[in-house]
């Protein structure tokens, strides 16, 4: 399971702390482990490897360029398609609604106000 480290440091989901009152955090090196406390005769250590220096950068440019590949290859799904045509159509429309009248601030707060009060 990998976990995001962020700047409030990292959270552990609950379900792998099931039945735990206690643990101790050690960190040696790159590994950090985390030990259940409150069960001196059966100790069980989850450990936990944190990516850094040039394999972090290699793994995150291997799925840059994983994503960049999936973006630019064109969906050939039919169904796909048809919606992706009829959404970009709905857009121009509704772009178009107001291009010649567009509305005005007053507008748009009187427009809320009326649907507040139900009309």
């Amino acid at each position: 399971m990998r976990l995001k480290v962020s700047e409030n440091g990292l959270v552990i989901p609950p379900s792998l702390l099931t039945g735990l009152e206690e643990v101790e955090v050690r960190r040696e090196g790159d590994v950090i482990s985390i030990q259940k406390i409150n069960n001196i005769d059966a100790q069980e250590t989850i450990e936990i490897s944190i990516l850094k220096g040039e394999f972090a950068q290699n793994l995150l440019e291997e799925k840059l360029q994983k994503i960049k590949f999936l973006k630019a290859k064109p969906s050939l799904d039919p169904a796909k398609l048809a919606l992706k045509s009829r959404f970009s159509q709905l857009c121009r429309e509704v772009q178009e609604l107001h291009a010649d009248n567009p509305l005005s601030e007053a507008d748009i707060a009187a427009e809320i106000e009326a649907v507040r009060s139900g009309e």
